[in-house]
């Protein structure tokens, strides 16, 4: 597991990488927003083991960690799980 700074859309953000999967999350000074999350062999784990780590880092920073709304069921579902807040509204 590692992740970079990168900029994106003309953002600083911190790009997280675990085996096929790749999430890009937006970070401030106490928060860390998951902005987007792709996996290429889905269903394998890839993504929770990614979110999990990334949940213990920031919250480790005592950031706020939560994600965008989920755009589909195993999103919601990863979310529910590692309990992290969806920013539905």
């Amino acid at each position: 597991m590692k992740h970079k700074k990168e900029v994106i859309l003309g953002m600083e953000m911190d790009v997280w990488c675990h085996k096929s999967c790749r999430a890009e999350v937006g970070v401030g000074d106490d928060w860390a927003t998951i902005y987007s999350i792709g996996s290429v062999h889905r269903n394998e784990g890839h993504a929770q083991e990614l979110l999990e780590e990334a949940r213990k880092h920031y919250e480790g920073e005592s950031k706020k960690f939560g994600g965008t709304v989920a755009l589909n069921s195993t999103m919601k579902h990863i979310y529910e799980k590692l309990n992290i807040l969806e920013y539905a509204e």
